[in-house]
């Protein structure tokens, strides 16, 4: 089975105050990562209308769907119309500003996912309460291309009782819409580093 993960970068980041795409988190632009979150196993493309993030994604062999569209929609029909010939069985979309979503977190949306007969959307969830990123089913990608304005994946789920929630640490759903955000993912990062240094210490 072959799924697809477009990561949406195209905000403007206005209550960050700059391209947040390109701030610093522990050394490494977010986008950056962002991409380097996501397991293997998907077929990654970026959607963006920023060329500095392009950039970046072409030093990284990402697959990269450049836009001018300011709208939530269009960067959702852009990064679908990409993988439109790359087969995908199904498509999770992620925040590009969200990057510290788990693998085990990716793979239980993908075993949730086949447990539905891939017919059903999936989303995280924390205390019960939905979150993104959200796995939506092939035969949702027309409803998707169909977007129109700043509606973006989850204004197609409202009201539907078949989407399977996926719980997360809250700590995963964290993104940085602020300076603030950014500092706490920044020592997230730094303090899980920093445990894992002194635990590769203690096995040797």
């Amino acid at each position: 089975m072959k799924l697809g993960c477009v990561i949406m970068a195209s905000g403007e980041g206005k209550r960050f105050g700059s391209n947040k795409m390109l701030a610093d988190i522990y050394g490494e632009p977010l986008i950056q990562r962002t991409i380097e979150s996501v397991p293997k196993g998907f077929d990654v493309v970026v959607t963006t209308r920023w060329p500095q993030v392009a950039e970046i994604c072409r030093e990284l062999r990402c697959v990269c769907a450049l836009h001018d569209g300011a709208l939530r929609s269009e960067s959702v029909r852009a990064g679908l119309a990409c993988g439109a010939e790359r087969n995908w069985k199904g498509c999770l979309f992620l925040p590009g500003d969200q990057p510290l979503v788990s693998s085990d977190s990716f793979e239980a949306m993908v075993r949730a996912f086949d447990e539905c007969g891939r017919k059903h959307p999936v989303r995280l969830a924390c205390n019960g309460e939905p979150s993104s990123p959200v796995l939506f089913p092939a035969e949702l990608f027309d409803a998707l291309m169909r977007l129109e304005g700043k509606d973006g994946g989850g204004s197609i789920l409202k009201g539907r009782v078949d989407v399977a929630l996926v719980e997360a640490r809250a700590y995963e759903l964290w993104d940085v819409d602020t300076a603030k955000g950014q500092r706490r993912i920044a020592e997230h990062i730094a303090a899980c580093s920093y445990f894992d240094r002194v635990a590769n210490c203690m096995n040797q």
